[in-house]
């Protein structure tokens, strides 16, 4: 169908002798919106088409000057002028109009190249019938070669290779792009099979696939294969490839694109050694930091080990002397003592075992922990009631070590949720210690703060006391193994308390801070998870 802004658009040339016919052709055609110019004779009609270039020419047979038919055949030979040189790739159609009626004058017209021809007298309805039959023949043809044009262009230029081939795989279409890839001339490769160009290595592998697809037994197939180069190089490319059909529905051959994709696979063999060396690197980093950790441990343990001798040779120096000095009295005068006096010294033997027994539960506890053989098992404990019995236990046998009295200590217990989940040897070894601690360093008639609060997902425990306090340069190092403050003077004491202590807090993943001032006492604040799994 021909739509109004085609015939708008479009230039009609009408070339007659005769004033009154082409009178009638002009009116008839600008009734149905087309534009026109005219031509009295053949050569104004050749002037006319070369100045205006017409989508189509109404001609008469008989002109005077030049007929018809000459003018027709110069008409294809200009047509033919244009197409070479690109500034049109279709011929104009030709109407002749003739009152000839002969079948030679039919051929004749033909041959001269015209499209088509009607005879006079002319019937108008007939004549436009005709002209819009062509007009849209021609514009479809223009149309079809435009889109020709736009895909041999993109045909033509893309990067991949367009192929296919017939079922034996011999190449029947390669555009220019083959040439780029493989070095071979489109002319000199089209006719020959593709397993000539696939390396020898993957040409069984290619055939296969080629087959699977020529079987129906794949839709398609998307494969990474190496082919070979004029010059004999191996490049990687990508094939997608499907069969191609009949109008019958048979299997003709296959048809796709090949896509070079030769850098992508040295990148990635490069990004996947990059990788493989990053992870050596990494590893060997890793296993440098294990092994310097291993040794600087190592290091640690036999400072440790060193310190622990030190330790254990100056504290059971003086325990050793008391219990040497008590059985030397004891073994030279125990006959003219009385019992008291006996009892005394045994108990200052006894006294000293004690210490000495302590000194080395330490002593282990500390080798165990730097080691990491603590062990976390955590059970369900009700702490309002664990806490206050433990402390009971702890100031019975506190007052059967001493002979005057000790700072008396004040539990306070805040919070409902007392139910919690720790470890009760852990959990005592950092309450007494902590206890002991603030005793030990506070006047006798003092006092001791314990207040436990218990919320929803933690409990905290705080351990005040009045005592000599801890110079605010040393809070820091309290907690390594053996250290003990300038200020603890000959108040007894190993300085493995506090170590041990806050190891036993990091095991049930806690805190422990020091806030404390000399002179004025020290606070020690525990906060633990309530509700830990065993590790």
């Amino acid at each position: 169908m021909t739509n109004s802004s085609d015939r708008d658009s479009c230039l009609i040339l009408i070339a007659d002798d005769d004033r009154f016919t082409r009178l009638m052709l002009r009116q008839v055609m600008e009734t149905e919106g087309y534009k026109v110019e005219e031509a009295g004779d053949g050569k104004q009609c050749l002037a006319a088409y070369e100045k205006y270039k017409p989508d189509m020419v109404l001609l008469d047979a008989m002109m005077p000057v030049m007929d018809g038919f000459a003018c027709c055949a110069q008409l294809q030979t200009l047509m033919e002028r244009d197409s070479l040189d690109g500034s049109s790739a279709l011929r104009t159609p030709v109407l002749m109009i003739t009152g000839l009626n002969d079948q030679a004058s039919v051929n004749w017209a033909f041959e001269a190249g015209a499209t088509d021809l009607v005879t006079k007298p002319i019937h108008p309805p007939v004549l436009m019938r005709r002209v819009r039959r062509l007009l849209e023949a021609s514009w479809a043809e223009k149309s079809l070669r435009e889109r020709e044009r736009q895909y041999r262009s993109v045909v033509e230029n893309v990067k991949e290779v367009i192929f296919q081939t017939n079922a034996a795989g011999t190449w029947t279409f390669l555009n220019p792009a083959w040439t780029d890839l493989t070095g071979f001339a489109v002319a000199e490769s089209v006719g020959t099979n593709f397993l000539k160009y696939v390396h020898p290595d993957d040409q069984q592998l290619h055939q296969e696939l080629w087959q699977s697809l020529l079987k129906g037994k794949e839709a398609s197939c998307l494969q990474e294969i190496r082919y070979l180069t004029k010059t004999g190089e191996s490049r990687w490319v990508e094939i997608h490839a499907h069969p191609t059909q009949s109008a019958n529905g048979s299997l003709t051959g296959i048809s796709g694109i090949i896509r070079d994709i030769t850098e992508r696979i040295y990148t990635e063999a490069l990004e996947r050694e990059k990788l493989k060396l990053e992870t050596e690197i990494v590893e060997r980093k890793r296993t440098e930091n294990v092994i310097r950790n291993a040794l600087s441990k190592e290091k640690e343990l036999a400072e440790l080990q060193s310190q622990i001798i030190t330790t254990i040779s100056h504290e059971f120096r003086t325990p050793l002397t008391t219990i040497r000095s008590s059985s030397d009295l004891l073994k030279c005068y125990s006959q003219n003592w009385t019992e008291e006096k006996k009892l005394k010294h045994f108990q200052r033997i006894e006294d000293a075992v004690e210490h000495m027994s302590n000194l080395l539960s330490d002593v282990i506890l500390i080798g165990q922990a730097e080691a990491g053989q603590l062990k976390f098992n955590p059970t369900q404990v009700d702490l309002e009631n664990w806490c206050r019995e433990m402390i009971d236990d702890w100031q019975l046998s506190l007052g059967n070590q001493v002979d005057e009295g000790s700072p008396q200590i004040i539990v306070s217990v805040q919070g409902n949720a007392t139910q919690a989940n720790l470890d009760e040897k852990l959990l005592r070894q950092i309450l007494t210690n902590l206890l002991s601690n603030a005793v030990k360093f506070s006047p006798k008639t003092g006092t001791v703060h314990f207040d436990l609060v218990c919320q929803e997902e933690q409990a905290i425990f705080c351990i005040k006391d009045k005592g000599i306090g801890i110079p605010k340069d040393e809070q820091e190092q309290v907690f390594d193994s053996f250290y003990r403050a300038s200020n603890t003077g000959t108040i007894e004491g190993t300085g493995a308390g506090l170590a041990i202590t806050k190891k036993c807090v990091e095991l049930h993943q806690g805190q422990i801070t020091v806030d404390s001032e000399v002179g004025v006492g020290t606070t020690f604040r525990v906060k633990l998870p309530l509700n830990l799994k065993p590790t």
